[in-house]
């Protein structure tokens, strides 16, 4: 029989490694997709994690915050540069990060229309998560004009009605009904 000393040496390494790829669930297993579409007929750019689609609304989740800032849009449908929208949504994923360091959250994912980038981060608990993202937009987009908000949604309406993308545009993509 193993001393127990040997078996906590062998034992702890592994959990370790375990939990360290449960930290880093969403990375893995998130189905980042963009597509343009029109709603009311303005332009969208949409940026969502399409494997939540499979488990929404997930009930241990029932706050959105929303993050908005504005950016100067480089065509006349309203939506972003290249350039300005890859920054944009660096911008989204240091508050993510962020975000995940204070409570379990889901980043869902953005959108950029008219001019103002929307993300939506589904979260646990929302305490103190406004002033986080408003402090890091603020640090790392001076010259934005930005701002946070928390909303109660346990039923992913924002999910459902923002990010997922409607029957024509499924259709356009060839994406099956889900």
């Amino acid at each position: 029989m193993l001393p127990l000393r040997r078996v906590f040496a062998l034992l702890v390494p592994g959990l370790l490694a375990l939990l360290a790829g449960q930290a880093t669930a969403q990375e893995q297993d998130a189905e980042w997709w963009t597509y343009q579409t029109q709603r009311a007929g303005l332009a969208y750019t949409v940026k969502l994690d399409m494997g939540l689609r499979r488990a929404f609304p997930l009930s241990g989740f029932p706050y959105v915050l929303v993050t908005r800032v504005n950016y100067a849009p480089a065509t006349g449908d309203g939506l972003p540069a290249v350039a300005d929208q890859d920054r944009l949504e660096s911008l989204s994923d240091d508050i993510a990060a962020a975000i995940a360091r204070k409570t379990r959250s889901l980043y869902a994912g953005t959108t950029f229309s008219q001019g103002q980038q929307q993300s939506y981060f589904y979260v646990i608990d929302p305490s103190g998560l406004e002033s986080i993202a408003t402090s890091l937009q603020a640090r790392l987009c001076q010259a934005c004009k930005s701002s946070a908000a928390i909303q109660a949604d346990p039923a992913w309406a924002l999910y459902r009605e923002q990010l997922l993308p409607d029957a024509e545009t499924r259709q356009r993509y060839g994406l099956r009904s889900y």
